[in-house]
């Protein structure tokens, strides 16, 4: 029996269950929501800031 084995029997002795895998793979899928999240308020920023400056920089081309 190797050490992984004898954690998760010590845990089913006092009742717990090994989770690690299952919290791993819910950190994961957290960090890529959590990335797609800031791409998208990059991405909507950038093109406000576009949208903001045109304007003015027909305005000066038109003085």
């Amino acid at each position: 029996m190797d050490s992984q084995e004898q954690y998760e029997a010590l845990l089913a002795q006092w009742g717990f269950k090994d989770t690690t895998v299952e919290d791993h793979a819910r950190r994961q899928k957290r960090a890529l929501r959590v990335k797609a999240v800031i791409a998208f308020f990059k991405v909507s920023v950038s093109s406000i800031q576009k949208i903001s400056t045109r304007p003015q920089q027909l305005n000066q081309a038109n003085l």
